[in-house]
């Protein structure tokens, strides 16, 4: 018995690729769709509460103010509400932190620098 009929009552609501996107999976539908072959019903089940965790959450390469000094946001973990921070130190070098969303104050800055580098190395483009 699918999941969707044992636990959502076989109502089913539509289910999309970009729910899939938000939640970090795979964008492979054979990975995504359940055992009746629709995308997993769960994907909806889950995505009020991803919606609203990301509300929350900065974008990468966004400027925060954290414990150790200022830095660029290089990562986000969503389920985790937290993210990885680039610091300058005071020796000039740089070093990745992961802090708590709450542990950290986030500005409306973004680091340009970072941002075109970033989209280029890893999408090929800029976005």
């Amino acid at each position: 018995m699918c999941c969707c009929a044992q636990f959502l009552g076989g109502e089913f609501e539509p289910v999309s690729i970009k729910m899939a996107k938000e939640q970090n999976l795979s964008l492979n539908p054979t990975k995504i769709s359940g055992l009746c072959g629709r995308l997993m019903c769960c994907l909806k089940y889950e995505q009020e509460a991803y919606e609203e965790i990301l509300s929350r959450m900065p974008d990468v390469g966004v400027i925060a103010n954290t414990p150790m000094g200022k830095g660029t946001i290089v990562e986000t973990y969503t389920l985790l509400e937290s993210v990885k921070v680039r610091v300058t130190l005071e020796d000039g070098t740089d070093d990745i932190f992961q802090y708590p969303i709450s542990e950290i104050e986030i500005t409306k800055d973004k680091d340009p620098s970072y941002i075109k580098k970033y989209r280029t190395s890893h999408y090929g483009k800029q976005n």
